[in-house]
């Protein structure tokens, strides 16, 4: 690790919260290896807007030392954030991302501009795509087009939960030392 501990931000998606799912056992787990980890409660509900989520991962100032973790929804919003900020994060975990809004409506103000790639890569030197292989609700070829933007690695992990769980060694495995 370096010099400066590292920080990881999970952010839940939508209609979520910080304490579903896997985001207390990563948690916990992460901390146990010297990480300051942080899970906010996104605002909004089953409303979410965009600007909000983006102001949430602003008030933490991520920097190089930190990792940003998305799932779902999560993972459009530190997209999102990586298209506005000057200094660059160092890795960016994006697991079963929605690409565009599949028609629901309570997530179309995510994407009603169109990804600015080569800024989101200029803010990010590391992205790991996480898709599960039989995804309810991500279509797996969202993973591929999210690795063919960002020139990410993409991870495809049996599954079809949507990730309501995830193999923690798995994630763990991801992280840069």
């Amino acid at each position: 690790m370096n010099s400066q501990a590292k920080k990881i931000l999970i952010l839940h998606g939508w209609d979520a919260s910080a304490t579903d799912h896997w985001f207390p056992l990563a948690k916990e787990m992460f901390e146990k290896e010297g990480f300051k980890v942080y899970v906010p409660e996104m605002p909004g509900g089953y409303f979410p807007k965009k600007n909000d989520w983006v102001k949430v991962i602003e008030k933490f100032e991520p920097d190089d030392h930190w990792i940003l973790i998305g799932h779902s929804l999560g993972g459009v919003a530190i997209l999102r954030y990586l298209e506005k900020v000057i200094k660059p994060i160092g890795q960016a975990i994006l697991v079963a991302v929605p690409f565009e809004p599949m028609s629901f409506k309570p997530i179309e103000n995510f994407f009603l501009d169109e990804f600015d790639w080569e800024k989101i890569r200029e803010n990010c030197p590391k992205f790991d795509i996480v898709n599960e292989s039989k995804d309810s609700v991500i279509p797996v070829e969202y993973g591929q087009k999210f690795a063919d933007k960002l020139k990410g690695k993409l991870h495809i992990l049996p599954g079809y939960s949507h990730f309501h769980s995830i193999d923690l060694d798995f994630l763990k495995g991801l992280i840069e030392n």
